[in-house]
């Protein structure tokens, strides 16, 4: 009889800190990431226009932080240097960045693209970030995500991540089938995140950001990213490629 009292309590005990421990996890929802993000001084028409899975990607990144403080971003207007090809419209290939300090002299950066229209890469498109060099990438803070949906109006799926075919001290680059070769045209985008160290007092503030949409019928042409003082320029050689390039200013 004690035997089977000891094993009754034993287990009895077992579920009480079992549930417990349960009551200690807590489920992050999309709301507490809202609420995470606006005690952070994000604005509110900025948390509303992102998606659940750059929120996500924000929160497992960032949110654990507890300076984490919202960066203004205005994009500068630059002269677009090429040889050949096309500019992008804003209205097809949607090019933003967020920015999040992170503590003392950190930075959380997140370059984001999506395609507005569907698209068919061949394996051949580019995309690549740069800061200026008063900033320098930490090593193992880096992540990305490729997104894909048939229909505008179909949820997201993950295509998983874009390989790094470049870096850098300042940034990273992307190129190739990683970046997506569908059979048909699809909805693509792309979320991108890394942690810099500001490494001068009064750094320049800068990061540039490039995609090449490459549907030539040749050979794969080779591109790169880096921020200039005064420009940046992708020069394709063929009228088959696109480019989009802007330069943005991080305000802290």
């Amino acid at each position: 009889m004690k035997r089977v009292l000891s094993v009754l309590l034993t287990v009895a005990l077992f579920f009480t800190l079992q549930s417990v421990a349960g009551a200690e996890v807590k489920q992050v929802t999309l709301s507490d990431i809202d609420q995470i993000l606006r005690d952070s001084g994000t604005p509110e028409n900025i948390i509303s226009g992102l998606d659940d899975e750059l929120k996500q990607m924000i929160y497992e990144n960032s949110g654990s932080s507890p300076e984490l403080k919202f960066i203004e971003v205005q994009q500068e207007v630059v002269p677009q240097l090429f040889a050949s090809g096309y500019s992008i419209p804003s209205s097809d290939l949607k090019i933003e960045v967020l920015a999040f300090s992170v503590g003392s002299g950190k930075a959380d950066i997140y370059p984001i693209y999506e395609w507005l229209k569907p698209v068919k890469p061949k394996g051949k498109d580019y995309f690549g970030y740069s800061t200026h060099s008063d900033f320098s990438v930490v090593a193992n803070t880096r992540s990305n995500l490729i997104w894909y949906k048939l229909n505008s109006g179909d949820n997201w799926t993950s295509a998983g991540a874009a390989t790094y075919t470049g870096s850098s001290l300042t940034g990273y680059e992307h190129s190739g089938s990683s970046l997506g070769t569908p059979d048909f045209p699809i909805y693509i985008k792309g979320n991108f995140s890394f942690r810099v160290d500001i490494d001068k007092t009064n750094p320049v503030k800068k990061i540039a950001i490039s995609y090449v949409h490459d549907t030539s019928s040749g050979g794969t042409f080779g591109y790169s990213i880096g921020y200039g003082p005064a420009y940046i320029s992708v020069t394709p050689s063929s009228s088959n490629v696109g480019y989009n390039t802007n330069v943005y200013n991080l305000v802290f």
